[in-house]
């Protein structure tokens, strides 16, 4: 099961709870930088067995003179 506090868009850090087992255990975020779950417990994607995606902050500049 997913973790109650797990929301979308809203930062998982390493070593946060990310599963709760069906006895209760929390299985925890193994991953080495903080990442942003989406479509946490989505319908569509029950079928394919997939509980959220994750995602990576990434910022982006453009520059003005794009097109010309």
């Amino acid at each position: 099961m997913i973790a109650p506090q797990i929301k979308d868009y809203e930062p998982l850090y390493p070593n946060s709870p990310m599963f709760l087992g069906f006895d209760g255990q929390e299985i925890s975020y193994q991953g080495n930088s903080t990442c942003y779950p989406v479509f946490v417990a989505e319908a569509a994607y029950l079928e394919k067995q997939i509980a959220m995606c994750l995602t990576i902050q990434q910022q982006v500049t453009l520059s003005d003179d794009v097109g010309e």
